[in-house]
């Protein structure tokens, strides 16, 4: 039996515009497809035709030469291979050979070229897909996400999602226009599609996984049910689709408008996914109720409130640095942000805030994705997510802001730490728009075999915050992989002149003799940053105290107490640390061992940067005390007994643990 042959009697054959062809042949169906105006897709080839990228061409001429994510396959796809075989043994780069992603830019190539040479590359791949990589066994064994070997298989539920609505259903939008899409080609295509329909039907995380993955489910089946009527299952898995995206899009965030894992990229996957599913109803005048819209606004008015001066994301837990600016929006080379498919423009940070000020209208949506040229910027400056444990605090929105970012992640009680770090109290530091302390990235994942990486990049040693005993926070014996630390706000605004954000957590309850951190995190209005540490608690055993901070660069030189750092732009500024126990200082700078000293801002890269420890061995409590300036600044810490004094050109402050005062 050939594909239509198989193909037509899964059609439903009383579908009014399919009466209409009368007997159905190859010919026909490719023809209605090319020339079908409803139901509508999200875009059209003329939004693809609207590109302005002088490199799209040369990455579909990559993809035709099979060399993907840095593999340059000799001859056809091996779908069964995956070259960090010898090295780090990852699954991703399988699972993101499987989400099929570089079929973007042949789509794109087609679409402003019209060579076929796209098309029939496209096909090729897609046949050759299915033939690795047949659906129905997978289909048939109900277990959710079977065991599997390394390199894993096509058929988990997030590749079988992101494949349809960031590949298979964008690029159909494009190549349906095709003049050499055969009745085959278009039969093996749509019989690809509906088993990816009746696997999405009978394989649902249900909240058995990272919720990320309920919102690639849920969209991808409700996509494929709104687009292809023509099948007599369609409704069925619209009825069952419309039902989970309307509850999750509502589950998945919060009244704040952030996704339940808390960290930036995966907020953006779900808030898209999501949104692809609304605008897809709204177009085809399915009913989509307020909250679900409500919940995708304030998703994105979330990321707006995160971004830094110089206009990309936070790394907060597993996210990468995604840049407003560049061509593309994050530098993994793969498993990287796997978010949707805009027409007009690459950056998908930029896309999704211009396609949010299209829904919406938030002129601060307009501001971002134009690069602060149109629009207006925010109305507040900080932002208190005590629900979720992220705080921002900044002077202003331009380039040249001074920024402080703190994140304490709070997850679902229960929820897995999939995509969490044991960052409590973690301080991002930017003054006049140079990012000086950051977070260290999520390089790679559990699904390698570096796992000592994998937990280094969690750790609080990448994060600029307390590390004790090597006991990760919130570590509970006998409960595995769900982030329990939990985190007090006692203040967060101005007072006396100062942004002060105060701040506590439990991470380090469990220990044998528990350790209590409490942070003030403090902004001047002349450019200078202060954290204040107090470490308490019964005092019954020596610790391993280390506060630690990450540095933007390499270009750190360590003094005793003292730091000296130049930003990636040249600008300079000074560290200066004071305590009231005996410290000692030591700097890192890519060490393998010990592990110190690295940064990722895009999966699975690493490069180093300067990590200065201060490092304490002894009892609680004491105090700490942490200044970042410009260098030649006059501004200045100390101690007195139980407060900390704070001296710059703006004025000077006595912080105590009860409040702020200004003399």
């Amino acid at each position: 039996m050939n594909y239509m042959e198989e193909l037509i009697p899964l059609l439903d054959l009383d579908n009014p515009k399919l009466k209409m062809l009368g007997n159905i042949t190859g010919e026909k169906l490719v023809e209605y497809y090319r020339n079908r105006e409803n139901p509508k897709y999200l875009f059209s080839i003329k939004d693809a035709e609207e590109l302005v990228d002088d490199q799209i061409i040369d990455d579909a001429e990559k993809v035709m030469e099979h060399d993907i994510f840095g593999h340059k396959f000799n001859g056809p796809i091996d779908w069964k291979f995956n070259p960090t075989t010898e090295t780090s043994r990852d699954n991703e780069w399988s699972w993101s050979l499987f989400r099929t992603i570089y079929w973007q830019p042949l789509a794109r190539a087609y679409a402003l070229t019209k060579d076929e040479k796209y098309t029939k590359e496209f096909i090729s791949q897609m046949h050759s897909f299915r033939n690795a990589w047949p659906a129905d066994d997978f289909i048939k064994d109900f277990t959710f996400v079977p065991k599997q070997p390394f390199p894993g298989t096509a058929w988990r539920t997030i590749e079988t999602g992101i494949r349809v609505y960031t590949t298979w259903l964008p690029v159909f939008e494009i190549f349906r226009h095709s003049n050499v899409i055969t009745g085959e080609d278009l039969a093996s295509f749509m019989l690809g599609i509906r088993e990816h329909a009746l696997f999405l039907m009978g394989h649902y995380s249900n909240h058995d996984r990272s919720s990320n993955w309920l919102s690639m489910e849920t969209s991808a089946l409700l996509q494929i049910a709104i687009m292809f009527p023509e099948f007599k299952e369609s409704k069925q898995w619209f009825d069952t689709a419309y039902s989970r995206v309307m509850h999750e899009v509502r589950f998945c965030f919060s009244d704040n408008g952030i996704h339940m894992e808390k960290t930036p990229i995966y907020h953006m996957v779900a808030s898209i996914a999501f949104a692809q599913a609304l605008v897809m109803c709204r177009l085809n005048g399915i009913y989509v109720p307020d909250y679900a819209w409500e919940a995708i606004r304030r998703s994105a008015l979330y990321i707006c409130s995160l971004i830094k001066p110089d206009l990309s994301t936070p790394m907060i837990g597993d996210a990468d640095r995604d840049d407003l600016t560049t061509r593309r929006a994050d530098t993994s080379i793969y498993e990287g942000m796997n978010l949707s498919f805009f027409p007009k423009d690459l950056n998908e940070l930029r896309a999704y805030m211009n396609w949010m000020y299209e829904l919406f209208g938030d002129e601060e949506f307009k501001y971002f994705a134009t690069l602060r040229k149109e629009g207006e910027e925010p109305k507040a400056k900080d932002f208190k997510y005590s629900e979720e444990g992220i705080y921002v605090m900044r002077s202003g929105w331009d380039s040249k802001a001074d920024y402080l970012c703190t994140h304490s992640t709070q997850l679902e009680l229960g929820e897995r730490s999939t995509h969490s770090h044991n960052d409590c109290m973690h301080a991002e530091i930017t003054l006049k728009g140079e990012d000086i302390l950051v977070d260290s990235g999520r390089y790679i994942y559990r699904s390698s075999i570096w796992k000592d990486w994998r937990a280094y990049f969690c750790s609080a040693l990448a994060h600029n915050t307390l590390y004790v005993d090597d006991h990760e926070m919130g570590e509970i014996k006998g409960v595995d992989r769900r982030r329990n630390v939990r985190c007090l706000c006692f203040y967060f605004g101005q007072k006396e002149g100062l942004k002060l954000i105060d701040l506590s957590h439990n991470g380090y309850a469990y220990l044998n003799d528990p350790v209590f951190h409490r942070r003030k995190l403090i902004l001047l209005p002349d450019s200078v940053a202060v954290l204040v540490d107090y470490v308490d608690g019964p005092a019954k055993e020596d610790h391993d105290f280390r506060l630690m901070y990450n540095f933007n660069t390499t270009d750190v030189a360590l003094s005793g107490k003292h730091i000296d750092y130049k930003s990636k732009n040249g600008l300079e500024f000074e560290v200066d640390f004071v305590s009231s126990v005996d410290f000692n200082s030591y700097l890192l700078c890519g060490s393998e061992d010990p592990k110190g000293g690295w940064i990722s801002y895009g999966y699975p890269v690493r490069e180093p940067i300067g990590q200065v420890t201060m490092a304490y061995g002894g009892k609680a409590p004491f105090m700490a005390a942490t200044i970042v300036k410009e260098k030649g600044s006059k501004a200045s810490v100390s101690l007195d007994g139980e407060s900390v004094i704070i001296s710059s050109d703006s004025g000077k402050w006595v912080i105590t643990r009860e409040g702020v005062k200004r003399v």
